[in-house]
This record gives structure tokens, sequence and C-alpha cells, in this order.
């Protein structure tokens, strides 16, 4: 008995430190995977609001052209969760010539008959009525509860009138 100092006992002490140490080392490393993993629904539900919103504003005949804001309710409890903004930039506006229409029903109105005038320096220029014209919509969109903020770019070709971009292009 004189022998034994206590050496179990401090062995045994290390090893339940050791323990505790791994326990809250797990704890941690799990809470901050959960952390994680729920800033990436938040970011997810966030991008979806912002696609909802493109879509219906592609939707829209001049949806495409103004600068707009919409609220998404994401959990359907009666309240705005996500603010979008929409800010068009006019990328690119070309008129479309006759020989680019494909005369279907939406390009059937866009058809123009060429008169004759020969010797007239621009008078058949073969432009249809209509114009392509290409913008780039940068959608922001904003949770307040979680600070969640999501910022995406949407490339959206729409058709126009050919009036619409003389200004901006040659006609």
């Amino acid at each position: 008995m004189r022998r034994q100092k206590g050496a179990t006992l401090l062995v045994g002490l290390i090893m339940l430190v050791l323990l505790t140490l791994m326990a809250v080392t797990s704890f941690r490393l799990g809470k901050s995977n959960l952390q994680i993993v729920g800033n990436m629904q938040f970011r997810n539900e966030t991008l979806r609001a912002a696609e909802e919103v493109v879509e219906t504003a592609i939707s829209l005949p001049a949806g495409v052209t103004v600068a707009s804001t919409a609220s998404v309710d994401i959990n359907a409890d009666g309240t705005p969760d996500v603010q979008v903004s929409i800010t068009p930039t006019l990328q690119r506006a070309f008129v479309r010539t006759n020989a680019q229409l494909a005369l279907t029903q939406s390009d059937l109105g866009c058809a123009l008959g060429q008169a004759q005038a020969f010797g007239v320096v621009g008078a058949a220029t073969g432009n249809s009525l209509c114009a392509r014209a290409l913008y780039d919509l940068r959608v922001v969109a904003a949770e307040a509860v979680t600070n969640t903020s999501v910022e995406m770019h949407q490339g959206v070709a729409i058709q126009v009138p050919a009036d619409a971009v003389c200004a901006m292009v040659a006609c």
C-alpha cells in the first residue's frame, strides 16, 4: 500500500480531461457546420426569391426596361421577407432586317415591304419595324432578418419597336 502514490488517479484525470476536450471540440465543429448549412439555406431562399422577381419582370412587356423593386414572402406568413431590386442596363440594340424575320406569329407584325426607290440614297435599308434590345438586369435581393444579400446578373433580349432604339443606333 505504501508504494502506491496515486498514479492511477493521475492517469484517470488526464484521460478525463482529454475526453472533455474532445467532446467540446466535437460540439463546436457540429455547431459551426450547422451555421454553415443554415447560411446556405438562407442564401438559396434569397436567390430563389430574386429569380422569381426576375421571371415576373421578364413576363411583363415593360418590366425589363425600367428599374423596379418587389417584395417576396418566402414562408407564406403574410409578411414580405425579401426585398428585391432590379436595375436594367441596355447593353446593345440593333434593328432587325426583313431577312432576319421568321415571319411567324411574333415576327409577322415586324415585316415591312420595301418600296422601289432606285437612285435615292438610304431609301431601301432592308430594315424591319422591330429591333432587338439586349439588357443586363442587376438584381439585388436582401433579407432583413438574417441580413442575407445576393446579387446576380441576368441577360435578357426583348423585341421592341425600331423607333424605340433609333436614337441609339442607326436605323
